[in-house]
């Protein structure tokens, strides 16, 4: 099978994450903090070095403030209903996930918060910021951006976007579902103040593994509660981190997967994954432009602008039919609407979706071009 569907999970994982979890249950197989015996210890001390690396993956300082979750979308969760709990505003992008959109629309539907959707703007930067400038209000608590849309690839200027928030006093989170991996993401230095990241996707770790990376603690809240294995005689949470945040036992096999990708990943190159990824979605939105019955939906992919992401349909297709076609000829892609109902009103595919070919680091330009005559041999029937 040819596999282009890195925006969902990557895959293969690297031979040292697949050997990393199998070893855990050798070697890690105790509760980490639960006990006091050497293996509970030896997996604790696992765990920690997992969180010391993505800390510094990160660039946050302090690797306590590094919290562990199941997923993306659960760290966008705990971060948003964090700030949101005793109201305000929050602005948006038009891309965003629906695990940034859901959550504010359920507290806006209970009367707690508000929020506002920013338009973006293809490879022009400033007139992103100014559209998130025009929405800010007296009691505007957070922006949001997505690193860059899961459907089409574009980016937000993140940096950008930081300082803006932090010139009106507003705190400001990145959504690193897509770009986790492939971009440098340095929270002291670009001043992002919550990280909200997956493990599966471009860290290589295995699915079930999420991060949420904080420079500001004092504004977080558990949304889950339980045994921590600290503090177990009172009744209240703990309020320090990670544990306020890490009730019930953690994922340590996902956890020594995610070690092990991250050590992957730093040892190739944030550069040279993005240069080779960027490459292949240019050679394949080239030929694909040149297809009389393709559609595409946004500008040749552009480091500065664009992760390694490509919609499209071909001829009258639905996305799930375009994507259909392509799984009975080997290939895997994504079709649909891809949880991301802003991101296809802003591009007018709410009606039929697009077909999702989303390129990571273990793509080759063999599988490229094998993927186009796959793709003109479809759209010439």
């Amino acid at each position: 099978m040819l596999y282009f569907d890195n925006a969902a999970t990557t895959f293969p994982k690297p031979a040292a994450v697949r050997k990393a979890v199998g070893e855990s249950f050798i070697y890690y197989g105790a509760n980490p903090g639960r006990s006091g015996h050497s293996l509970a210890m030896d997996t604790a001390r696992k765990v920690f070095e997992c969180r010391e690396k993505a800390s510094e993956f990160f660039g946050l300082s302090a690797p306590e403030n590094l919290v562990f979750t199941k997923n993306c979308t659960e760290a966008l969760n705990i971060v948003l209903m964090s700030i949101g709990k005793e109201g305000g505003h929050f602005i948006i992008s038009d891309l965003e996930h629906n695990s940034v959109l859901r959550p504010l629309y359920d507290m806006k539907n209970r009367g707690i918060i508000d929020f506002s959707v920013a338009e973006t703007f293809e490879g022009e930067p400033e007139k992103t910021i100014e559209s998130y400038k025009k929405l800010i209000k007296s009691d505007t608590k957070m922006l949001v951006a997505a690193g860059a849309s899961n459907v089409f690839g574009i980016k937000l200027p993140v940096e950008m976007l930081a300082e803006l928030a932090h010139e009106h006093g507003i705190l400001f989170t990145l959504d690193a579902a897509q770009t986790a991996g492939s971009e440098n993401i340095d929270m002291e230095k670009n001043g992002i103040d919550f990280v909200c990241a997956p493990g599966h996707k471009g860290l290589l770790g295995p699915m079930g593994t999420g991060m949420l990376a904080s420079a500001r603690p004092e504004y977080l809240k558990p949304i889950i509660f339980g045994g921590t294995g600290s503090y177990s005689l009172l009744p209240n949470q703990p309020e320090g981190l990670p544990e306020m945040l890490e009730s019930g036992t953690l994922n340590v096999s996902g956890i020594c997967g995610l070690s092990a990708g991250i050590d992957w990943v730093s040892k190739k190159g944030l550069d040279k994954i993005s240069k080779n990824e960027m490459l292949l979605a240019k050679i394949l939105y080239e030929e694909l432009s040149k297809m009389k019955n393709v559609k595409l939906f946004t500008k040749t992919p552009q480091k500065e602008s664009h992760a390694p992401v490509i919609s499209f349909v071909i001829g009258d297709l639905t996305g799930e039919e375009t994507a259909a076609l392509l799984a009975e000829n080997g290939v895997a892609s994504r079709g649909g609407f891809h949880c991301s109902a802003l991101a296809h009103r802003k591009m007018g595919t709410e009606k039929r979706g697009t077909c999702r070919l989303s390129i990571g680091p273990m793509n080759s330009f063999d599988e490229i071009m094998k993927l186009i005559k796959i793709i003109y041999s479809l759209s010439e029937k």
